[in-house]
């Protein structure tokens, strides 16, 4: 699958970024709605709180227009700042405004959209800053 090669080339170029979606999107936190078009890496514990995780998410439409959406989660008791980046070797790149994260939430911040033609490829990775420590998910 064309999501797994992106990610195991994430993983090796570490602060890099794939992205693309059907939707048009904004640097804003957003709600996270999920289908068959989202393909995402397992959730990583942000070293802040083992209660606050992060993981990307690659989200591809039949047009191979593609997102990749930073998707966070918040099972703790207290509210957290965060903020955040994504960023990709094809130019889809994002700065994740600053905000209060409630627990019991899940939300996403999503890079543009961008048309990635199907023997094209890429790397991407995302950044968290919770309460003012960044993690790469590396």
């Amino acid at each position: 699958m064309r999501l797994k090669a992106l990610m195991v080339a994430a993983a090796a170029a570490g602060a890099l970024v794939f992205s693309a979606s059907p939707a048009s999107a904004a640097a804003n936190w957003q709600e996270v709605n999920t289908n068959s078009n989202w393909d995402c890496l397992p959730y990583k514990t942000h070293t802040i709180s083992a209660n606050i995780k992060f993981k990307p998410c690659v989200v591809t439409n039949a047009n191979n227009d593609t997102q990749v959406v930073l998707v966070i989660q918040h099972t703790g008791t207290a509210a957290a700042i965060v903020s955040g980046e994504v960023i990709s070797s094809f130019g889809s790149n994002t700065l994740c405004n600053s905000t209060t994260f409630n627990p019991g939430f899940t939300r996403g911040c999503y890079a543009p959209t961008v048309n990635v033609p199907s023997s094209g490829g890429g790397t991407m990775n995302v950044r968290l800053n919770v309460n003012g420590t960044s993690n790469w998910y590396a």
